[in-house]
């Protein structure tokens, strides 16, 4: 059905006048759909959990949102990270390592820069894995210059990786960022548990990449230092 009088004041009087006679019409009307949600709403406090009963809940309902809201910190999202692992040893030293964590951790500001860079352009629907991954290959400028002829938006091609004379912390990382683009965590358990071989801050590094292959690009901003 045409109507003549489309975008002028006349319009809604026109389509009453072609309704049909003695029919009730269906209602319409608009949907906002708006993702933000006030961080004072995403307190505990306000859950329906915590004030019916107390939140008995092992885990938070409601982190992603609260991740989206900005309303949750590093310390949190680490605990809901390894909270699966079953190595006590690795839990016990990653809570000590997300107690020292004020935000997401970066290793410098070059660090910020390089993942700046690589992410520029990016949207919403970017792979978690292979962020987690980027992010780990350029913490470290003797590592990000062996990997980064091998990333492309959305792969890396690991198999083309000569990693040559490259420190410890450096092969940790390499093979924390290999397993989590595969769905695992590289190295092992024990490995990471033992501070002899893993430093705090390498360790806090894999640490955050697992949180951002599980929770997604939003965790990187936590604490205000990616923008």
């Amino acid at each position: 059905m045409r109507f003549f009088e489309r975008g002028s004041p006349m319009a809604e009087l026109e389509r009453q006048m072609m309704m049909v006679p003695n029919f009730t019409p269906r209602g319409h009307g608009s949907a906002v759909l708006c993702r933000y949600r006030p961080a004072a709403d995403m307190d505990c406090r306000s859950c329906f959990q915590h004030r019916s009963r107390g939140c008995r809940s092992l885990s938070c309902l409601c982190l992603s949102e609260r991740l989206e809201a900005g309303a949750v910190t590093m310390e949190e999202v680490i605990a809901e990270t390894v909270r699966p692992w079953k190595s006590l040893p690795l839990k016990q030293r990653a809570m000590g390592a997300a107690c020292q964590a004020a935000g997401f951790y970066f290793d410098g500001r070059l660090h910020i820069m390089r993942m700046q860079e690589m992410t520029r352009g990016g949207d919403r629907t970017v792979n978690s894995r292979w962020l987690a991954a980027v992010y780990l290959l350029s913490a470290h400028a003797t590592l990000w210059q062996k990997a980064i002829g091998v990333v492309r938006p959305g792969q890396i091609d690991f198999a083309n990786v000569r990693l040559g004379d490259c420190t410890v912390q450096d092969y940790v990382l390499y093979r924390a960022a290999k397993g989590i683009c595969s769905g695992m965590l590289g190295a092992t358990s024990e490995e990471l548990a033992d501070p002899e071989l893993v430093e705090d801050d390498t360790l806090l590094l894999v640490l955050c990449a697992a949180a951002a292959a599980r929770y997604g690009p939003q965790v990187m901003r936590t604490g205000g230092k990616l923008v």
